[in-house]
């Protein structure tokens, strides 16, 4: 969901702004739901020959690394596999770069923190704010940072941790796809067996979330990546990444699932009377009540020209679910795909 959007501008988006000081010619890889036709490498991050051979050929300088499991309830079921995924195709990756020289920009997560459970600090945390996750999947993003920082020591090359919140996007193929999106299946009407409407559904009214459009992180992923070229280029003109930063990019804007979910019925004018917030911490795997991100920071750093503005919620959640309505043409009514 994110790969896509910053493959989008760091390809797409790059000829006629003025904005954009530079061009790339960029490799996007994926591995479950790669295409025919779609210009994507099939690459298996746990097959490290495949994946230094990948390097090899197209040499990259560069590499945005956003492959993860990153639903902390599938983490939990699978904490093995998670583990290779999340921490050792990661450790493998960041000294592959450091091998040929490339800068690694990892994408990490603000469940690195755990909203003062257990540390004792609480939000809003900066980049050098105590860790502690919760969960473990907090757990393998935290050690896939530590791996890429391991890994260059010493080395010529350097790397970048961007850390962002829960994310959606205007192009996903379904609501799960998206851990904001999938709030909006609460709003389905489920039926007993007597084929009355069952009683009323509890949602998250617990946990402050962040909801950004993949869009702006890739923005500002790009940002990242001009500025830091145009502060440290090589003579021999090749880029040279300046690293060793950690970055917080965050919407400023916060709700609740159950909010969340409020904004979502109101724009799909969707009855949501049956719902009722939760106060409670959620079951499954653990979560923090609020792992909120100064990004101050990294607005001192980039210092853009002009002011970096996010999405506002509202109008990126009407975006994101034009896509689940469709139109019976015989009544010419609107019907929710999800109702």
């Amino acid at each position: 969901m994110l790969g896509r959007s910053i493959l989008k501008h760091f390809t797409e988006i790059n000829n006629d702004d003025s904005n954009n000081a530079y061009q790339y010619k960029c490799l996007g890889t994926g591995m479950s739901r790669v295409q025919d036709g779609d210009g994507l490498i099939k690459l298996d991050l746990l097959d490290e020959s495949s994946v230094s051979q990948t390097l090899d050929k197209f040499q990259p300088e560069i590499i945005i690394h956003c492959a993860a499991e990153r639903f902390p309830d599938k983490v939990a079921l699978d904490p093995v596999r998670t583990m290779k995924l999340n921490v050792d195709s990661t450790a493998f990756l960041s000294k592959e770069c450091c091998r040929i020289q490339a800068t690694m920009i990892y994408i990490s997560t603000d469940y690195v923190f755990d909203g003062g459970i257990n540390t004792g600090v609480f939000p809003p945390y900066k980049p050098d704010s105590i860790t502690g996750p919760v969960n473990d999947y907090g757990v393998s993003k935290l050690a896939g940072e530590e791996a890429v920082l391991a890994s260059k020591e010493g080395a010529s090359s350097s790397h970048i941790i961007v850390r962002v919140p829960v994310l959606y996007a205007l192009d996903c193929e379904s609501l799960d796809e998206s851990a904001s999106l999938t709030v909006a299946n609460a709003l389905k009407k489920k039926k007993s067996d007597d084929g009355n409407d069952k009683k009323a559904a509890k949602v998250d009214n617990w946990g402050v979330r962040f909801p950004t459009l993949v869009d702006d992180i890739a923005r500002c992923i790009r940002l990242i990546v001009d500025h830091s070229i145009a502060t440290t280029q090589k003579s021999d003109g090749k880029c040279n990444v300046e690293g060793g930063t950690i970055f917080h990019v965050s919407s400023p804007q916060s709700c609740t699932k159950y909010e969340l979910l409020k904004i979502m019925g109101d724009i799909l004018k969707v009855d949501s009377s049956h719902i009722e917030p939760d106060p409670e911490p959620p079951a499954g795997a653990p979560r923090p009540q609020n792992t909120q991100m100064d990004c101050s920071q990294t607005w001192i750093i980039l210092n853009p020209t002009e002011d970096f503005q996010f999405t506002p919620l509202r109008e990126g959640m009407d975006l994101a679910l034009r896509r689940f309505k469709s139109t019976e043409a015989k009544s010419r009514s609107r019907r929710w795909k999800f109702c």
